[in-house]
């Protein structure tokens, strides 16, 4: 093998003086012990090195195809793609082999791929920022905050939110603005940080209400999370015309929709809840409900 910079095709770590494989000229690896566990894998794909064309080309007819086990085939060669000068290029690369992480890892059950998820998600970030698709970087690291604060890495998941918020604020994406603060709020309140986490939520509810997307979602996640906030902390005089509200919002959702939605069903729970103030709410209280890319721990 010869000396390379770049990430293990193995385990993910980062580092130079790595060793790349002999054959294809693509994988590289942190040492002997991870090339041999990795090897079961790579041997589908270690071959000569094929142009960037050509590598792309058969990446690109698999995520088509949504064959996403003939995508992953692929990703020792993704370093190889990413020598691309066009950034536009490389974040659709990152986004073929996130995407058939995910997909795969929800039709297995396999937590095997989460992370590789995590690591994928967090290079987009980076070439969002430089393309530059602002908004689209917001969403993306508050998807990567919201997986964190689930495995309870609260020291990151602040910074994360926190670089949201800013990026939001600073664009005025209000959507994005408005998922940063739901996340900084249910932080604040898991570590018992109540007043300031319902300020944040309150916050969260007054950007999603100034969006630029004509979508109900945004605001309607707010209010869920702030309804469930208040219901926890028995704030029950403010719970009453937020509950009202998630009720019309959620039946324009349903019209929109012809079916009955969850937003629905959930606001019939939040109106059973009000008569029976004197038992606190046990259902869990939700930041960003996960979409299909973000749904990792």
């Amino acid at each position: 093998m010869s000396a390379s910079a770049g990430s293990c095709a193995h385990c993910g770590k980062q580092g130079v003086g790595f060793q790349r494989c002999s054959v294809c000229k693509a994988a590289s690896y942190c040492g002997a012990a991870c090339q041999k566990a990795g090897w079961k894998r790579h041997k589908r794909t270690c071959a000569p090195p094929l142009s960037f064309n050509a590598v792309w080309d058969k990446v690109d007819a698999a995520g088509k195809a949504l064959d996403w086990e003939e995508v992953l085939k692929w990703e020792g060669r993704m370093d190889e793609l990413m020598l691309t000068e066009d950034d536009d290029t490389c974040e659709i690369v990152l986004h073929n082999f996130e995407l058939a992480h995910v997909l795969l890892m929800n039709s297995t059950g396999s937590s095997d791929h989460k992370i590789a998820i995590s690591r994928l998600k967090e290079r987009r970030v980076e070439l969002l920022g430089k393309l530059p698709r602002f908004r689209d970087q917001g969403d993306l690291i508050c998807d990567l905050a919201s997986n964190l604060l689930r495995a309870d890495k609260h020291e990151e998941v602040e910074r994360y939110f926190q670089r949201a918020r800013k990026i939001g604020a600073a664009h005025g994406f209000f959507s994005v603005e408005s998922k940063a603060c739901l996340g900084l709020g249910q932080l604040a309140i898991q570590q018992e940080r109540e007043e300031e986490g319902l300020d944040l939520m309150r916050n969260s509810l007054a950007a999603a209400r100034l969006t630029e997307n004509d979508s109900s979602t945004d605001e309607l996640e707010a209010l869920t999370g702030l309804i469930v906030a208040l219901f926890k902390a028995k704030e029950i005089a403010e719970v009453e015309p937020l509950v009202e509200r998630h009720r019309e919002v959620a039946k324009a959702e349903s019209r929109r929709g012809g079916v009955l939605s969850h937003a629905e069903i959930e606001s019939h729970y939040f109106s059973a809840s009000l008569h029976e103030v004197g038992n606190p709410i046990t259902r869990p209280c939700h930041c960003i409900p996960p979409n299909p890319i973000a749904a990792v721990a």
